[in-house]
C-alpha cells in the first residue's frame, strides 16, 4: 500500500502542509518527506494500524514543507533510520567542484551546517544515513533513481559558492536536486521525485516503464509537461500530485491534464493498493 497524505479537512487548510507518502509493505513502511506535523500524526496512526513500530523515513530535500513533520516523528521514537544527502560526507568533492582558491574542508563544513541547519540538528537524535554511500541499508522494496552523484554535487556546490546563482535546471538548487527513489510492491512500481528538476531523473531511467509517477513540485505544469514527454510511450502510467500547498499556489489547478491520468491530493488522500477497495470519504483508493 501507498498512501499519499491530503491536508483537506484539516484544522488549518490555508497553510502549506507539504507533501508526505506512507509505504508499508508486510512489516516494512517507508515514509517519503513529512512536512507537517499534522501529517505525521497521521502517519504514526497508520503505523499503529499496521502494527509497525518504526519507519525508514526517506528526505528528499530540506525545505520545509518536505521535513517540518520528521522532527515530529523522531520525538515520538517512529524512526528506525532516516536517509537523505549528507554532504559533510561529500566535502572533499564539494571544495574541487567549487575550486576557488578560497575555501578549505573547515569552511565548506560551516557552511553546509548553516544552510542545510535543520538536517544537521537530527544527528543526535536519530540514525541518519547517506542515500549515496550507505544504500546497502535501504530496504528491499526500495531503490535510490537520482539524482546521479555528480549531478548532486554540481547542484550543491553552486549552492555553496557565492559567486553562483541559486537556482539550476530552473529550479532552486535544493528542489532540482531531491531524491527520487522506486518503490516496488507486488509487481508494481512507483517513482516519488519530491521537487526535482525533470532533468536530475538520471537518462537512463526510462519512465514508461512506471506504474505511478508522481509529478514534481506539487506539479508544477512546466515540470509535468517534461515528465509526461519522457512517459508518452505509456499511457497507462498514474501521475500522482501531492498538492497539499494551502493558499500557495501549489501547481496543480493549472496543469493540463488532457490525455493523461492524473490523480491530485486537492480531492482527498490517494492510496494505491494491492487490491481493489471501495473509496473511503477522505479520497480514492486506486486499485493495482
Amino acid at each position: 500500500m501507498v498512501k499519499i497524505f491530503s491536508s483537506n479537512g484539516y484544522d488549518d487548510n490555508n497553510k502549506n502542509h507539504g507533501d508526505c507518502i506512507v509505504f508499508i509493505d508486510d512489516k516494512t513502511a517507508i515514509i517519503y518527506d513529512c512536512g507537517s506535523e499534522d501529517h505525521a500524526q497521521r502517519a504514526i496512526k497508520l503505523l499503529d494500524d499496521n502494527s509497525i513500530a518504526k519507519a525508514t523515513v526517506v528526505l528528499s530535500h530540506n525545505d520545509n514543507d518536505h521535513f517540518k513533520g520528521i522532527p515530529y516523528l523522531i520525538e515520538k521514537g517512529r524512526v528506525d533510520k532516516l536517509f537523505t544527502v549528507l554532504l559533510l560526507k561529500h566535502k572533499k568533492k564539494l571544495l574541487a567542484e567549487i575550486d576557488d582558491g578560497r575555501r578549505n574542508l573547515h569552511s565548506i563544513g560551516e557552511a553546509i551546517k548553516e544552510l542545510y541547519g535543520n538536517i544537521a540538528s537530527l544527528s543526535e537524535t536519530v540514525s541518519l544515513r547517506d542515500v549515496y554511500d550507505d544504500a546497502e541499508e535501504f530496504p528491499s522494496q526500495m531503490k535510490r533513481i537520482g539524482p546521479e552523484f555528480e549531478y548532486m554535487i554540481k547542484a550543491a556546490a553552486k549552492g555553496l559558492d557565492s559567486r553562483e546563482g541559486n537556482t539550476i535546471d530552473s529550479e532552486t538548487i535544493t528542489n532540482a536536486a531531491s531524491v527520487q527513489i522506486q518503490l516496488s510492491f507486488g509487481s508494481k512500481k512507483i517513482l516519488l521525485t519530491g521537487d526535482c528538476a525533470p532533468t536530475a531523473i538520471p537518462d537512463t531511467v526510462n519512465l514508461s516503464n512506471y506504474d505511478f509517477i508522481q509529478l514534481p513540485h506539487h506539479g508544477k505544469p512546466s515540470l509535468a509537461e517534461e515528465i509526461f514527454e519522457r512517459a508518452d510511450t505509456n499511457n497507462d502510467i498514474t501521475y500522482i500530485v501531492s498538492d497539499n500547498t494551502g493558499s500557495s499556489n501549489g501547481g496543480s489547478d493549472d496543469l493540463n491534464k488532457k490525455g493523461h491520468k492524473v490523480e491530485t491530493t486537492k480531492s482527498g488522500d490517494i492510496t494505491l493498493s494491492s487490491q481493489n477497495a471501495s473509496p473511503s470519504y477522505t479520497g480514492r483508493t486506486l486499485g493495482l
